[in-house]
């Protein structure tokens, strides 16, 4: 068995020599485990990563690749990046500020092989802030609907999906890149674990409302027509109250002919109406807009150069 993990690194220098050593040490004492490849993607970080990954790649020459991204992509166009490279019969996403113990890949591994194409992990006691917990339920709730997850699945991302289901992945082109939703669009077949959630050893997470933001435009407008269909009916259904509310109006001033025309109610009426179709605008335009990018070949991730790859043998 050939085993592949992807690692995305950004602003983790102080962590990420330890890290690997301990995702190294911990897939080394798996017992049927032939080839180990350790895909560390460094996200255009601002530290010291890449010489950190530079390093790791002379010192683990069979086993550490380096990828170093030209400018930050994101989390998941970097996973991308190395999603492309991987080669194992199964592939392990991790990340680099040693929340996931690397201590559960046996574990992972052993679920999956039951016949799962993925395997995600539920944190049995989840150490992230209040926000991004408060984010991640967000995130749970628009997938339930938008990406057809099952209600049992937590989005992690320390996960391990099949070789079979990397092929399919990596044969996505466009620049807005969403893992889960991928997943799911490629399989059902899925599984999770309960596993130990660390705390962050170093650093502060880089983790803030606009890449909250952007995470859920992403679900919303990549993997689903539902908010357009939304779109729709909240038309409608505004055409109806509308109506009501005119006929209303007129049957207010024949019964009374007193009534002087309302200028609050008829401002209220138009500022409502028009937020409402901004909004609708706004959100057929980040569909036109998103198409207009793909159609313009906006490329998903850009690569400055490799460690222990030649770019000749990519996929």
């Amino acid at each position: 068995m050939n085993i592949s993990i992807v690692v995305p690194v950004y602003n983790s220098s102080s962590i990420i020599e330890n890290l690997t050593n301990d995702i190294l040490s911990t897939t080394k004492e798996i017992s049927d485990v032939n080839k180990i490849q350790l895909i560390l993607v460094n996200d255009c970080s601002t530290d010291e990563s890449w010489k950190k990954i530079s390093k790791l790649s002379s010192e683990y020459k069979e086993m550490v690749i380096g990828v170093n991204l030209m400018r930050n992509y994101g989390q998941h166009n970097a996973i991308m990046a190395g999603l492309k490279l991987a080669d194992g019969d199964y592939t392990i996403l991790i990340d680099d500020d040693y929340q996931h113990p690397p201590k559960e890949i046996p574990n992972i591994l052993s679920k999956i092989r039951e016949g799962y194409d993925v395997c995600y992990t539920n944190y049995k006691n989840n150490a992230y802030s209040k926000f991004k917990i408060f984010g991640s339920w967000i995130n749970k709730k628009i997938s339930n609907i938008l990406i057809d997850k099952p209600k049992s699945i937590y989005l992690s991302s320390y996960k391990c999906i099949t070789k079979k289901v990397l092929r399919e992945i990596i044969k996505y082109d466009g620049p807005f890149v969403y893992i889960d939703g991928l997943i799911f669009d490629i399989t059902k077949n899925v599984t999770s674990i309960d596993i130990e959630h660390s705390k962050r050893k170093l650093g502060k997470s880089n983790y803030n409302l606009f890449k909250l933001i952007s995470l859920w435009l992403r679900v919303l407008t990549n993997f689903s027509i539902v908010p357009l269909r939304i779109a729709t009916l909240i038309g409608f259904f505004m055409t109806f109250v509308s109506f009501i509310i005119v006929i209303v109006i007129v049957i207010l001033k024949i019964n009374n002919p007193a009534i002087a025309a309302g200028w609050a109610s008829l401002s209220t009426l138009i500022v409502f109406f028009s937020g409402v179709q901004l909004i609708l605008i706004g959100l057929v335009g980040e569909y036109i807009g998103r198409s207009y990018i793909k159609l313009n070949k906006k490329p998903q991730f850009v690569v400055r150069e490799y460690t222990n790859f030649k770019e000749s043998d990519e996929k």
